[in-house]
């Protein structure tokens, strides 16, 4: 019954509860990707769900960063309720000039247990969320 020392046992714990924060964080990321590839308009029952069409956004000259965070955020907060104190900043790449990118940053309820989680969101033909 007792095979293994409490020191072994606690270390597969924390192991154990890494690999589960690890699947947790990948489903918050991957309901992010759904929703952040919704347009507006696509759902009848929540017409706030989905981004704008990036080429509306790009329309809007100087603004379009400031738009497209503020439209990012809303759309976090709004359908992913698990993450808490998001924060965006706009990441220009030099390499790719075209490509808008986001930085995103929120904590995570996991387990009674604030957690951080970060990620970056690239809007291209469609959204992608890498983290």
């Amino acid at each position: 019954m007792f095979d293994r020392s409490l020191m072994e046992r606690l270390e597969d714990g924390a192991a154990t509860r890494r690999v589960s924060f690890d699947r947790f964080r990948a489903s918050v990321l991957e309901n992010l990707r759904r929703v952040l590839n919704s347009r507006q308009g696509c759902c009848e029952t929540r017409p706030d769900l989905g981004m704008p069409d990036l080429n509306e956004a790009v329309g809007q000259g100087a603004d379009a960063v400031r738009a497209l965070a503020h439209s990012l955020k809303q759309q976090i907060e709004t359908f992913e309720p698990r993450l808490r104190n998001v924060s965006i900043r706009f990441h220009a790449d030099p390499e790719n000039p075209l490509q808008l990118s986001f930085h995103v940053n929120a904590t995570v309820d996991y387990k009674a247990q604030m957690e951080p989680i970060s990620f970056d969101a690239i809007f291209e033909r469609h959204v992608r969320v890498r983290g």
